[in-house]
């Protein structure tokens, strides 16, 4: 690989933003295959309101009764202005999904940004929609009903599986959408919400009401359903009136009944005491009911292997294809052939959604859907819901492990990213299902020694929040069952964070947040007499360097020590490869272990040995093994800090420039890449190349504003040095 020249870096690192990468990273559904637009064409209304070039509306609220077509309608409009528009980006959140306000800013940043894993998404939101002069946003918030005060009577009659986000949540949410609304010209709004009643009073939202489909629109909607296939305005009315013009309604009953045209003649042909029985009841029932009928009367017509498949599928978060969905779910009593066949079968009932991406068709379920059948399981199905929680559980459990591996695999790791990116909501469901007890204890105490063996990795792939939201619930766990083993683990993990975390080399600050948890984790492994594993050599090595920067040098570096004859031993004992997470990990752990003894070594200025160190026992095992990886450019960082100490300066900068190249193809915007574009500034500036230092200095600055809070003091102190050599070096100049 070659490192490329500072200007070619300079230049890519300001375009990333204005790339059609960001297009791909939006939540938003594709459009509808049976979407009709009614006589009263809102959907030009919700364009023409939503156009950047429209300064009179900021948004459009679309309220109606569930299962109306208010996403659909919503997703139709949103996908045009996108498509007509390529620099309109639209950011989607399913309310229902929401939690707490930071799952709502983190859920925002991940389709502006590149890299997700900031301290503070709500400030730099903030920051960026003022700052872009790119993109206009949507903010596409569906069912945002989620987020308004309920009353008694409301909670008594919608039952619902989902937690609804606490009132805290609700009011952050609410206030920091009035922040952005206020403080940025290139947003607007699209909400819906089953509720009538006003979006935030600081807005100018155009409001649209949906009502039923009257039997134009229904007979539009059942013949595209049924390919073109004719149905009589005598048919069509009826059906209307049966379903009431509710549009899921209506949809999902032709899709279920395969003669229903044949069945709707002879209703409309018998007399009142020999109609068809569902279809009586399917007129009687009041229209609020309509959907809950029609769902359960679909759900009737299954067979029993189909409503279990549907239950089980309800549990799962985000697109699946057939396969997954075998791959998760399938059972001794249903193969994986049959589960296949199973889901596309329920696409055809329009219970479940079909969507294309690309070549790949995946499935995901409505909103209004889900909820229904996730209440269904839990309240008629509880010990089915169970064994098919238990079924998702494993699978993610495994696949957590598996990711792992194929991050620490050579040339592999932009591959686990993508993989754990699919299922991350997935991912933190089941840290939800663990924190509420909804997890029997040997899934608890397995799932708990998964998330410790993938900790590294984690730590790289997660924000702040998240992480931090994982390991602490899961370290609370750990206390409730009285398992202080498992405690020192997470403990350790929520350490190496804090290591991770530090952009300036290990702080005073983050030596203190690294040891509120490390001690305590080799206090209790030290009592329990651990000498073995990965989290034990994590928490010695990692603590070592803690303490050898305080100056406790011997301890620390015996520390050191202790975790590397761990690592040899690992490797020595093959039975516990796989305890450790496979052969390739117990070697790249004995290198990272070695480079914590490099990085005391630095810390002491004995900068040609840690040299010698990375370069014949950390770099043959990262270059065997992992290819080009976060963790080699990590040492190329070292490395070029080594040898600027050194007044190696040519080599200072031919390692920073290659240790970034590798951050910014494989991290985009990282702590990890702040690392490297500052390391190379200071390595252009001992080399004399004060320009060249300041650019990246000041890229360094300004990812730093996105990404981190804290370490800023020593940026801005190089940048006022460089630039006060630049004045120098400009004046001699003119003297000259």
């Amino acid at each position: 690989m070659h490192p490329p020249c500072s200007d070619c870096a300079v230049v890519r690192l300001v375009a990333w933003e204005c790339s059609d990468t960001l297009q791909s990273q939006s939540k938003l559904r594709h459009k509808f295959p049976y979407f009709v637009n009614r006589k009263t064409d809102e959907l030009s209304l919700i364009v023409k309101c939503l156009d950047p070039e429209n300064n009179q509306c900021q948004g459009v609220f679309i309220d109606g009764a569930p299962g109306i077509g208010k996403t659909i309608l919503a997703t139709e409009a949103a996908n045009m202005l996108r498509n007509d528009k390529r620099h309109v980006l639209v950011v989607y959140i399913d309310c229902k999904d929401i939690k707490s306000f930071e799952s709502f800013a983190g859920t925002v940043i991940e389709q502006i940004c590149r890299s997700p894993t900031v301290d503070d998404p709500a400030a730099e939101i903030r920051k960026h929609l003022i700052a872009s002069n790119y993109y206009f946003y949507i903010l596409f918030l569906d069912d945002f009903e989620c987020f308004l005060e309920e009353t008694n009577e409301q909670q008594k009659d919608q039952p619902s599986t989902a937690v609804a986000p606490s009132r805290d949540c609700r009011k952050r949410v609410q206030s920091f959408i009035g922040e952005i609304a206020n403080c940025a010209t290139n947003i607007k709004f699209l909400v819906t919400s089953s509720e009538i009643v006003p979006f935030l009073p600081m807005v100018a939202m155009k409001v649209i009401h949906l009502d039923p489909f009257d039997k134009d629109e229904s007979s539009k909607l059942l013949e595209k359903v049924r390919c073109g296939d004719k149905i009589s305005v005598e048919e069509s009315e009826e059906l209307c009136e049966i379903c009431s013009g509710i549009p899921l309604v209506l949809h999902t009953l032709i899709s279920s009944q395969k003669n229903l045209i044949d069945l709707l003649k002879c209703f409309v042909k018998s007399p009142p005491e020999e109609r068809t029985n569902f279809l009586q009841e399917m007129k009687t029932v009041p229209q609020e009911k309509k959907i809950e009928f029609c769902l359960d009367l679909c759900f009737q017509r299954l067979t029993p292997q189909e409503k279990l498949t549907l239950l089980g599928l309800c549990l799962y978060k985000g697109f699946f294809t057939p396969d997954k969905a075998a791959q998760i779910f399938c059972s001794p009593e249903l193969s994986e052939h049959k589960l296949r066949a199973i889901v596309l079968k329920l696409e055809q009932r329009n219970l479940l959604h079909l969507q294309k991406f690309k070549e790949t068709s995946k499935y995901t379920f409505l909103t209004v859907i889900r909820e229904h059948f996730k209440l269904k399981a839990k309240q008629q199905y509880g010990e089915e819901n169970q064994r098919a929680r238990g079924l998702l559980i494993d699978y993610l459990l495994s696949f957590l492990k598996e990711t792992f591996k194929v991050f620490l695999g050579k040339n592999r790791v932009k591959e686990a990213i993508e993989e754990f990116s699919g299922e991350k909501e997935n991912m933190m469901q089941l840290v939800e299902w663990i924190d509420k007890g909804e997890m029997d204890e040997e899934r608890v105490k397995k799932s708990i020694d998964v998330f410790n063996i993938a900790g590294e990795m984690l730590a790289k792939m997660m924000g702040k929040f998240n992480y931090e939201n994982v390991y602490k619930s899961l370290a609370k766990k750990c206390k409730e069952m009285g398992d202080q083993r498992r405690l020192a683990e997470c403990l350790t993990s929520l350490g190496i964070k804090e290591i991770f975390n530090c952009i300036c080399g290990l702080c005073h600050n983050a030596i203190e947040r690294v040891r509120c948890f490390l001690d305590e984790a080799d206090e209790i492994q030290t009592h329990l007499q651990v000498s073995k594993g990965n989290s034990r050599a994590q928490c010695l090595t990692k603590l070592g360097r803690c303490l050898v920067r305080s100056d406790d040098k011997v301890r620390g570096k015996a520390m050191i020590e202790a975790a590397i004859r761990i690592r040899k031993a690992a490797i020595e004992t093959r039975d516990d490869h796989e305890e450790e997470g496979g052969e390739n990990v117990c070697h790249v752990m004995l290198g990272a272990t070695y480079n914590d003894m490099a990085v005391v070594l630095s810390f002491e200025n004995d900068h040609r040995e840690a040299v010698n160190i990375r370069k014949n026992q950390v770099m043959p095992i990262y270059r065997e093994r992992l290819g080009d990886h976060p963790f080699t450019a990590t040492i190329l960082n070292h490395l070029s800090n080594d040898h600027r100490d050194l007044r190696e300066f040519e080599a200072a900068e031919e390692y920073a420039k290659q240790a970034l190249d590798i951050r910014l193809e494989l991290l985009a915007d990282h702590r990890d890449t702040i690392k490297s574009l500052f390391d190379l500034g200071v390595a252009l500036k001992a080399n004399g190349k004060f320009k060249e230092a300041r650019d990246f200095l000041e890229l360094c600055k300004n990812m730093q504003e996105k990404v981190v809070n804290d370490c800023k003091k020593k940026v801005e102190e190089e940048l006022r040095d460089v630039n006060r050599l630049l004045k120098m070096e400009q004046s001699e100049g003119q003297d000259q």
